[in-house]
């Protein structure tokens, strides 16, 4: 079971669990984006500030570091949900599966952009959708459906069925993304995408990155 990250003591913005929503959504983006572009959400939470904020220092490091474990469990197929995330039927939608939820909408106007232009399969576009509408749904199922039936959507799944399929949603959406930017010859928005086990790690540390950012 993925666990998630644990929080450099001086932390003092959202919770893990938003922030590891927030990172699936970056890590699901077909096109480059500096991290500095979204990692000020990771703070705020989303809501607009008037003092420029920034992550740096220890917590930028190991937010990163987690950005990237996602990344390379996903790409190895063996990335699962947080258990604190996980969808649970017996008391429903957790505080933490909303936090989760509440991460990734916040940081994906950042990572829509990037999609916009691209041509995708109708597989894909209907797992987007369905993640999309899942993850609205978690963090407010009444309003969600009462759209949803202005909108005159019928014939999705009981909210239920598609908080048991979110994980799948997420490692499909996250491939998807990877595959739609390696195609096309980008360079990578993770940081360390292409940095090996034993190179020297980016930070500038002088250890092996094995040994540093990716321990």
């Amino acid at each position: 079971m993925t666990e998630l990250m644990t929080l450099p003591a001086d932390w003092e913005g959202m919770p893990a669990a938003f922030i590891e929503g927030a990172l699936l959504a970056a890590n699901a983006n077909p096109k480059p984006l500096e991290p500095e572009t979204w990692l000020p959400v990771l703070v705020h939470g989303g809501m607009v500030e008037d003092e420029q904020i920034t992550v740096a220092g220890e917590s930028k490091k190991a937010i990163l570091n987690h950005f990237e474990m996602q990344y390379r469990y996903i790409k190895a197929g063996e990335y699962v949900l947080p258990e604190q995330v996980c969808w649970q039927e017996a008391s429903g939608v957790s505080d933490s599966m909303s936090h989760f939820a509440e991460g990734f909408l916040a940081v994906w106007p950042y990572i829509e952009p990037g999609w916009a232009d691209q041509v995708m399969s109708d597989g894909t576009m209907r797992m987007l959708s369905a993640l999309l509408t899942t993850c609205m749904l978690i963090v407010d199922e009444k309003t969600t459906l009462a759209q949803m039936k202005e909108a005159g959507v019928e014939g999705m799944p009981q909210p239920a069925e598609l908080y048991t399929q979110l994980p799948l949603m997420l490692n499909e959406v996250v491939m998807a993304a990877d595959e739609l930017q390696q195609g096309a010859a980008a360079q990578a928005v993770n940081p360390y995408k292409e940095t090996g086990r034993n190179d020297a790690c980016l930070c500038g540390s002088g250890k092996k990155f094995k040994q540093c950012c990716g321990k």
